[in-house]
């Protein structure tokens, strides 16, 4: 097995495009291209499209687009499509395919030992980049050419079979997004098919506590929820902080299972609900805590009740008259909420908890891929 510098194999592409003047439909940005992916599965049209001037670099279907900024991110991948791309992003491919398969290629610009190579060799002080000298003396083992197509063959079966497994997700979210109108119609509207209320009248809210490190003592510190740790339906706690709550303080902003936890700015409305995940666990202002009259309302749908509204963009005339969008404690009680019976609100719901088992058992299978995947490109 050869060792090669990649400059000897692979080559920068710098075909020019005209974006104003040109046949091609697509770009990609660097916000189209995932962290640690093969492929990339999002791109833009062309016409229309705001796009600065250093958007002049043609790509064609199999070259690989690397993203030279910030390369914690990983993001460098295939496209099966042609258009252009700025030239913060180097488009790549083998000088020669009889000597360098381009589906390897793509597997070993995700390896662990090309990531740790340029983050040890970037450059900048605060906004870090590599440059194409850099990534043109990244070496590497080079197998005989038919091991490469077997190896790339394996990898990108599995990348296939994951795709599969993504698009399984999105099309369970599509179908729960189906049935809740189904179900309920335009209940952001209030089309008067089911009876309004108040906010306030059929849960109980507060927003958090007020962060003043001038007032922190460290004598009664505990973890509370932040506006970052509350996900759609999940919670993020692998980095909570801490802060003081006194004894007045953990009668009043205490969590409770069944507590639904409601972002109050950043993506309004965003929710999840608590069932005790830690214990002994407060929140701050940035988010509502919410407690639902069960007579009227179940948690559960509560929070499918601000993801409708949510991506239906209701939330974006709420709030103050700022640049951010907010949701402040007066304005969420006094939010007109159409409720539809409680037996009808529980049938969505084990709709939903189904839909969900069905995809924690799709994302343990693209974990498994991913592992799979990993172990091909690392050897």
């Amino acid at each position: 097995m050869a060792v090669v510098k990649f400059e000897d194999v692979a080559t920068r592409v710098n075909t020019k495009e005209d974006r104003h003047n040109t046949d091609l439909v697509y770009y990609v940005g660097g916000d189209h291209i995932d962290s640690e992916s093969l492929k990339v599965a999002k791109r833009g049209i062309i016409k229309g499209a705001p796009l600065g001037p250093m958007f002049y670099f043609g790509f064609k279907p199999g070259d690989i687009l690397f993203v030279t900024r910030n390369p914690h991110l990983r993001k460098c991948a295939m496209v099966d499509f042609a258009g252009i791309c700025s030239e913060k992003t180097l488009v790549i491919a083998p000088k020669d395919e009889t000597v360098l398969c381009q589906k390897y290629l793509a597997g070993v610009m995700q390896s662990d030992d090309f990531w740790d190579f340029l983050e040890e060799n970037k450059s900048g002080s605060v906004n870090y980049f590599i440059n194409w000298s850099t990534l043109a003396e990244y070496e590497f083992d080079l197998p005989p050419i038919e091991e490469q197509r077997a190896l790339a063959e394996k990898l990108w079966a599995a990348n296939d079979l994951k795709e599969k497994y993504q698009h399984l997700l999105a099309a369970t979210d599509e179908m729960l997004k189906a049935k809740f109108r189904e179900m309920f119609g335009e209940i952001h509207l209030n089309d008067k098919q089911w009876p309004e209320y108040k906010f306030k009248d059929v849960a109980d809210s507060r927003l958090g506590k007020m962060l003043d490190a001038k007032k922190q003592t460290g004598k009664c510190v505990f973890p509370y929820l932040a506006n970052v740790n509350v996900q759609w339906f999940r919670f993020d706690l692998t980095d909570l902080k801490q802060m003081d709550f006194d004894d007045a303080d953990q009668h009043e902003f205490a969590l409770k299972d069944g507590d639904v936890l409601v972002c109050e700015g950043g993506v309004v409305g965003r929710s999840c609900i608590w069932h005790n995940q830690i214990e002994k666990c407060f929140f701050q202002k940035a988010l509502h805590r919410v407690r639902c009259n069960r007579e009227f309302l179940i948690p559960e749908f509560l929070v499918w009740w601000f993801y409708w509204n949510s991506e239906n963009h209701v939330f974006d005339i709420l709030g103050k008259k700022t640049t951010i969008a907010h949701l402040p404690g007066e304005k969420l009680k006094t939010l007109d909420i159409a409720l539809p019976p409680i037996d009808l609100q529980r049938e969505f719901v084990a709709i939903a908890d189904a839909a969900e088992a069905s995809k924690a058992e799709l994302k343990k299978s693209i974990t498994s891929i991913d592992a799979v995947m990993k172990g091909l490109i690392n050897g």
